[in-house]
Parts: C-alpha cells; sequence; structure tokens
C-alpha cells in the first residue's frame, strides 16, 4: 500500500512565549485505507510544551531517550502494537539503529520544533494511517491508528516519567505538584499527534486507574522479549555498512551500552510487567543502576548544555531564553513604566 498524500496549509501565528500555535486551517488528503479510521480531531488551539517546563527540561538530554526506553518496551508489550511492529519496523527488520535515531528525531520536532512540531505530529499521523494488517492473533484486521494503541504509545510516556524517573533524571520522585505539570504536557503532546483524547487521563487519579487497566491488557509478546533478548545477549542486528567479520567485535563494544539500557529499561518497569517478560530485578541491580545516574546527573551540573542537549533542544532553549531576558529588559523602559499614556491625557 502506498504512503498517503498529505497536504496542509497551515496559517499559524506563533506566540514568543512559544507555548501556542493557533491553526486557522488544516486540510488532509490522504489516501484510504481498508479500515476506516476516525477523522483528524482538529483543533483552533495546539498547546506546544513550554521550554521552561519540566519535559522541556529533560526530553532533549542525550540520556533522557535511555529512560524512555521503558516507554517503548511497555509499547512493545501492546499486542497490536507489536503485530503492527513486528511486521513493519526497522527495529526488527535490519535497522534498530536507524529506527532509533528517527523516532529521537520526531520526538525532539515535537517539544523543539516550534512550528515544525506541528507539522510533525500531522506527518505522524498521516504515516501510520495507510498502516493496515490481519492479526495473526484474533484474525481481525487491525491497524496503526488503533485507538488504544495510540493511546498507549503516548500515556507510557508520562507513567515511566511519573513513576520512577524522577529518581533518575533529578535524584528523587518528582512531587504531586510536578507529576501534574508532567501530565498537562503529556496532553498537549497528546493532542499534537491527534491521539484519540475520549477517555485519554485528564489527572493523575485517572492516569492511575488507566494504567491499572492497562497492564491486564499487555504481554510479554515476542517483539518485547526480542527486545529483551537483545539487550541480555547483545546479539543485535547491525546495519549492512558493518562488515560481517567485524560483527564480533562491534557486538562486544556495544555490550557496555546494551547492559546500560537493560538496567535503565528494566528498573524503571512495575514488578507486574516484569514478571510478563520473565526477567527478575534485584537490590545489586538496583544499586548499579541508581550509582550509573547519580554520575550522570553529576556531569550534566558541570558540562555545558551544549554538551548535554540535543543540538534542537539546545539552540530551542537558548533561544526562548534570549526572548524571556528581552521581555526583563523591556520592562525596565521607561515608556513600559509610564503610568498614564499620552493618548489618554488628550495629547
Amino acid at each position: 500500500m502506498s504512503a498517503p498524500e498529505l497536504k496542509y496549509d497551515l496559517n499559524a501565528t506563533f506566540w514568543s512565549d512559544y507555548r501556542r500555535v493557533t491553526l486557522k486551517e488544516v486540510r488532509y488528503m490522504t489516501a484510504t485505507s481498508d479500515v476506516s479510521m476516525p477523522a483528524i480531531e482538529e483543533s483552533d488551539d495546539i498547546e506546544l510544551v513550554p521550554l521552561d517546563s519540566l519535559t522541556g527540561e529533560h526530553t532533549g538530554r542525550w540520556t533522557f531517550l535511555i529512560v524512555d526506553g521503558a516507554a517503548f518496551m511497555m509499547q512493545a508489550m501492546h499486542p497490536v502494537i507489536a503485530e503492527i511492529t513486528g511486521r513493519y519496523s526497522a527495529a526488527f527488520h535490519g535497522d534498530p539503529g536507524g529506527r532509533a535515531i528517527r523516532s529521537v528525531d520526531s520526538v525532539l520536532r515535537w517539544t523543539y520544533g516550534g512550528t515544525e512540531a506541528v507539522a510533525e505530529g500531522n506527518r505522524v499521523r498521516a504515516l501510520h494511517q495507510p498502516i493496515t494488517m490481519k492479526s495473526a492473533e484474533t484474525g481481525k484486521q487491525i491497524s496503526a491508528l488503533n485507538p488504544e494503541a495510540y493511546q498507549w504509545v503516548i500515556a507510557t510516556g508520562y507513567i515511566v516519567n511519573a513513576e520512577g524517573g524522577g529518581k533518575l533524571l533529578i535524584g528523587r520522585d518528582f512531587t504531586d505538584a510536578e507529576k501534574d505539570e508532567l501530565l498537562r504536557d503529556n496532553r498537549r503532546l497528546a493532542r499534537l499527534l491527534h491521539v484519540p483524547m475520549n477517555g485519554y487521563p485528564s489527572t493523575r487519579a485517572e492516569m492511575t486507574e488507566y494504567y491499572e487497566a492497562m497492564i491486564d491488557k499487555v504481554e510479554g509478546t515476542p517483539q518485547a522479549l526480542q527486545l529483551i533478548d537483545e539487550m541480555q545477549t547483545g546479539n543485535v542486528a547491525l546495519p549492512p555498512s558493518v562488515p560481517k567479520l567485524l560483527h564480533p567485535l562491534v557486538r562486544r563494544v556495544l555490550r557496555p551500552a546494551l547492559r546500560f539500557n537493560y538496567l535503565s529499561v528494566v528498573g524503571l518497569l512495575d514488578p507486574r510487567l516484569r514478571a510478563k517478560l520473565g526477567v527478575t530485578w534485584s537490590e545489586a541491580e538496583e544499586r548499579q543502576l541508581q550509582r550509573i545516574y547519580a554520575v550522570i546527573r553529576a556531569a550534566y551540573r558541570i558540562l555545558p548544555d551544549r554538551l548535554t542537549y540535543f543540538p534542537l533542544a539546545y539552540h530551542a532553549r537558548k533561544h526562548h531564553e534570549c526572548l524571556e531576558k528581552m521581555k526583563l529588559r523591556q520592562q525596565s523602559s521607561f515608556a513600559y513604566n509610564l503610568s498614564e499614556r499620552p493618548a489618554a491625557r488628550g495629547l
């Protein structure tokens, strides 16, 4: 099936505080698929993630997406996502590294892309629309835009960070207020990506109830078990550019990184999810994980931001900081402190 033709016309205003994009017109023309999908939920107000928020602060770090690996694992445990990615995703067809890079690019555009974030949300939705297949498990037609699965993809990002990510990212659990902020930004991203918002959690209590229900629905799928095996054994698929004679050496070099990834992923999983994957978690592994991230946090305090953020995140945050400083300087202007305008005095 060919990819859809996507056409959009954005007449947008981009506020200097980076928080809101007003879309006056968004037109979609997509190829029809075998599965009838709901129309994109259009909104006159799509809120971007504030760059001075917790999400804006942490998402662009080099190690954040390793922490978010637990979310990717939880997604692979959803039966629909597992079947779709098992057939179509490059992650399971010889190019896991390339797939990871493209995923990182997309996440960074959602968060730091400005008006490009809106276009990326449209692109991601349109890219997945034509992907359908007959489920080998149920015999039914399934889609990459299955509402439950699509919601789960975005919800897992919040769950991982709110439930345990704070201890790794900032050295402590996030406070309730911080979790509320993370959820607000998570919902912003959900709307940006055209996730069906009907039934999507809007409070922490609703998210907890939703998560408990989803734990019963996810399972140790072949795709999730393959990811676990690759991290444990180091037997990962290498790109064609690596000569076969070098495969043993390259895999040996990658082993420490895969071990780090394994600790980050499994350490953040709910014990019930670990059981479904057939893995355990020891106190020694927990101590090792905490020591690694203590070193990372110390490095982040010492190193300049240019070395700790992805380039797009670094430049977007610096751009935002410059605008905020300009606003402060404007407040000291004589004109901004006039108590009475000349027009008000009849001049």
